[in-house]
């Protein structure tokens, strides 16, 4: 992972006064009126009390030059832009400037860590981070603060966080990251296509049988395409390699994150299983033309466009149905995501979340907008009802508080995914550690998707799988810990 890019930064506005004085004052009492006759007066009325003095407001929080929110560049417009209005409308309504700027959705292969590295060690970091990416990067980087006492205000009110953002988001004992929504994942299908064939989806609880259903139903006549997943590198491809090792057994990493468990028989199996996929002649007529080129918004297009049977995606491509009115909505099933012969089960979600940047000029307020999208019902209905079926509740309370939830049945259909209590368990790391830096930076190289690669170039598996190991032992070796026995 290449550290030492030099980073051209936008200057920061010169600091801003915002201290503002209110003075109270009192209204005096009329006189009382004089009497009416020399005669026995009467008496004078009591002056009236004096009027309370005006509250004075509360004092603004002090800021400095531009509020800085960078936003994950997600792939749902329509939240996207309704996020940054409204970040835009909060700031405004305190007389906040504020400067929002976009980082890719997926971050794999571009400069996100050496760029946030580079802000925080020049003293110019931004003051909210708005994404997905980089949880144990930045942890290591020591760039984002914890945020445990925000994440226990917020959960006062909507409950706990699930299972997995606990197990992503907390190292020893300190949340650094505010969980902000969970994001749907699994399969996305074609109702009438598998009914059609008398194929019943949800009872399909294994790869190999859900590839042999999507061989049946395709008709590349028709540009039906069975199988809309790729194994390019991006969070898709990244994704669907994870479940296939974790379904047969093979991991990354041991229990104590010290050691790679790479180069093994399982391993060996499940990459041969993944990549056959895509090269024998079996599978090709469920394949879509250029999968293998694919990134995260090209299965979302091609189911669209109803060219796919099936596809395992982020709740976009049903979201956007709806957005679209789209008619595909209406025969779009959420399939939970399959396993393999040693693991069969294996379900959440991951979130979005705030984080809270080191050495940021504005805290006060970075810490006042992440609320107001947290605390108020609204405000958490409004990215439910943007992103349709995509954004969902990362706290328990919020599923049945929630006015939007309960609208959507597809929505729905995945709480028993997103509050599964074994969160914990997750393909990728599992057994291992969350916050291991060394398969933090081994994921940011690529090095997973170098023997994907390889594999389709020729390589045979096992040597491919080999040189993966050694990779990653290498880079394990660079964090001071021994890689392998």
């Amino acid at each position: 992972m290449a550290t030492g890019t030099n980073i051209s930064r936008r200057a920061f506005l010169q600091r801003l006064a915002a201290l503002g004085a209110v003075t109270a004052t009192a209204a005096a009492c009329a006189p009382a009126a004089p009497p009416a006759a020399p005669k026995v007066a009467e008496p004078t009325k009591a002056p009236a009390a004096p009027a309370q003095p005006t509250a004075a407001p509360p004092a603004k929080v002090e800021i400095k030059g531009n509020l800085q929110v960078v936003q994950k560049n997600d792939f749902f417009p329509a939240m996207n832009d309704w996020i940054q209005t409204e970040v835009k409308s909060f700031c405004k309504e305190k007389g906040w400037p504020v400067e929002v700027t976009y980082e890719a959705g997926y971050t794999g292969g571009t400069p996100f860590l050496e760029k946030m590295a580079a802000a925080a060690s020049a003293g110019m970091p931004a003051d909210l981070l708005m994404h997905t990416d980089g949880l144990v990067d930045l942890v290591r980087l020591k760039v984002v603060d914890p945020v445990t006492e925000i994440v226990n205000q917020v959960a006062a009110k909507w409950g706990n966080p699930s299972a997995r953002q606990k197990f992503d988001f907390v190292k020893e004992g300190q949340w650094y990251y505010v969980p902000f929504f969970q994001r749907s994942d699994g399969g996305w299908f074609q109702r009438p296509v598998f009914k059609d064939k008398g194929i019943d989806l949800q009872k399909v609880r294994s790869y190999p049988d859900l590839w042999e259903a999507c061989l049946a139903v395709t008709d590349p006549g028709k540009q039906v395409y069975g199988w809309g997943v790729t194994i390019n590198r991006c969070g898709d491809g990244d994704w669907f390699r994870n479940r296939v090792m974790h379904g047969w057994g093979a991991y990354i990493q041991d229990e104590t994150g010290q050691y790679v468990t790479i180069n093994t028989p399982e391993m060996v199996k499940a990459i041969t299983i993944m990549t056959d996929l895509y090269i024998k002649d079996k599978w090709k007529p469920m394949l879509p033309p250029g999968v293998l080129a694919w990134t995260d918004t090209s299965n979302n297009e091609n189911y669209l466009a109803g060219k796919l049977a099936y596809t395992q995606n982020g709740g976009t491509v049903y979201g956007k149905a709806i957005l679209d009115k789209n008619p595909i909505k209406d025969i779009t099933g959420f399939h939970p995501p399959a396993g393999g012969p040693v693991n069969a089960e294996f379900n959440s979600l991951s979130a979005n979340y705030f984080a809270m940047l080191k050495g940021a000029k504005n805290p006060g307020p970075a810490k006042e907008l992440l609320l107001h999208f947290l605390l108020p019902l609204e405000s958490m209905d409004a990215i439910f009802s943007n992103a349709p079926g995509f954004a969902l509740p990362a706290y328990e309370k919020l599923w049945d508080q929630s006015k939007y939830i309960p609208t959507n049945p597809v929505a729905l259909e995945q709480k028993a995914v997103a509050t599964s209590p074994t969160g914990n368990v997750v393909a990728g790391t599992y057994p291992g550690p969350s916050m291991n830096p060394a398969m933090g930076a081994a994921a940011s190289a690529g090095i997973q998707n170098d023997m994907v690669a390889d594999i389709l170039r020729g390589t045979a598996v096992a040597d491919a799988v080999k040189t993966c190991h050694d990779r990653y032992v290498k880079v394990f070796k660079e964090f001071n810990l021994p890689g392998q026995k």
